[in-house]
């Protein structure tokens, strides 16, 4: 997948040669922390066979919760904790969903999706939350050597993660449990366990992608990660993560995240509208979520 990201960067600087100037690639990889913050969670859950439909209600839900309590605080810690308490929370009971009522991943995030939107909405009062701590705000602008410290932070994680899930035992189970669920229980795996703690992890990194994202935006509101789901997956499936679960890593998963923010760049930089950009964004992830079914065909 480098070797593409690569050839897409080239092509689109030849065609605006502005793509390459050192302040936009920086500006690239600002834009895309807070997908890569909660493209982190997405693969673990994906690694394992599940899906997360309801990552970007549970964005909106932890900026909004974070922003909620700063306001009535003044206290940044504390709002930062309640914005990835909530997220937590969030993963804790749609990973309980799944794994003791035995609902379909789909099903139950798909559901979560429509019931923390609404309820965001009733938290937030539906307006902006925006009379936020300067201290909290000035996240989004704090820089070392001219790139944003939330750029270092994603970058951290994705460290982070990639050990965890290549030498823990955690991470041994969640790459078992995506291979074959049935081999996983023979070989005494946690199986329920294993797959309720991805969701949990999932729902701390959107939290942590939503707080982010309220301090990008110097406020917060019910709908401000609604338009996020198909990019964070698409990150994790161009990323080459199988959505049968098993197979991929989230250092790949970055590569996916910064195609597709180089792209929208790129189509943003072209003047490519709105309305051509969603389009061509989707042909891509189909084309990567194609080319993985067919190569996990069976044959005959």
């Amino acid at each position: 997948m480098l070797p593409v990201l690569i050839l897409l960067v080239v092509g689109l600087g030849i065609v605006e040669p502005s793509i390459l100037l050192p302040t936009n690639v920086v500006n690239v990889f600002s834009q895309s922390a807070v997908v890569a913050i909660a493209a982190i969670g997405a693969t673990i859950v994906i690694l394992t066979g599940g899906i997360d439909l309801s990552v970007g209600s549970t964005i909106s839900a932890s900026g909004v919760a974070a922003a909620a309590v700063m306001s009535a605080t003044g206290n940044v810690a504390l709002g930062m904790l309640a914005g990835v308490a909530v997220g937590a929370t969030i993963g804790f009971i749609t990973g309980s969903l799944i794994t003791r009522l035995e609902l379909v991943p789909f099903i139950a995030t798909l559901a979560g999706l429509f019931v923390i939107a609404g309820a965001t909405v009733l938290l937030s009062g539906g307006t902006t939350i925006s009379n936020l701590p300067t201290d909290f705000t000035g996240l989004s602008v704090t820089a070392i050597a001219g790139i944003p410290v939330l750029v270092f932070i994603a970058i951290a994680l994705y460290v982070v993660a990639q050990l965890v899930l290549s030498l823990t035992v955690w991470g041994r189970h969640i790459m078992l449990l995506g291979a074959s669920r049935r081999t996983s229980r023979v070989t005494g795996i946690p199986v329920a366990r294993t797959e309720g703690s991805v969701y949990v992890v999932a729902g701390v990194f959107s939290g942590f992608a939503g707080v982010a994202m309220t301090a990008n935006l110097f406020g917060a509101n019910a709908s401000m990660g609604s338009g996020l789901l198909l990019n964070v997956v698409g990150a994790v499936v161009l990323g080459g993560t199988s959505l049968f679960g098993g197979r991929g890593s989230v250092a790949r998963t970055g590569i996916g995240v910064l195609l597709l923010g180089f792209l929208a760049n790129g189509m943003n930089l072209i003047g490519l509208a709105s309305y051509d950009q969603v389009s061509v964004t989707g042909f891509v992830i189909l084309a990567a979520a194609s080319l993985d079914a067919w190569l996990h065909r069976s044959p005959g």
